[in-house]
């Protein structure tokens, strides 16, 4: 499936130069992106885009919690295990 491309301002200045006022040829051309998008607003797209770079985020959040931990636990077994070393006689 190829992608469509409007281009919206070209749109637009040409309904103007055609005597349209700059509001009307603007809402026509939004209707129109849409209609080439699949019904998705600029809105819904931004959201979308924000879902997926909070996703990301989260995700890298995540990776870095999970390595603190493994660093911690790695910490807490050289504590402990220095601690018997010094209890043992010997």
């Amino acid at each position: 499936m190829s992608a469509l491309t409007f281009d919206t301002l070209q749109f637009v200045q040409r309904l103007k130069k055609a005597g349209m006022q700059s509001n009307e040829a603007e809402a026509i051309a939004e209707v129109i992106a849409e209609a080439v998008r699949g019904g998705q607003t600029n809105a819904d797209i931004a959201t979308k885009r924000d879902i997926a770079i909070l996703e990301t985020r989260i995700a890298e959040t995540k990776a870095e919690l999970i390595k603190w931990g493994v660093s911690v636990g790695v910490l807490q077994t050289a504590l402990i295990g220095a601690l018997l070393l010094r209890l043992i006689p010997g």
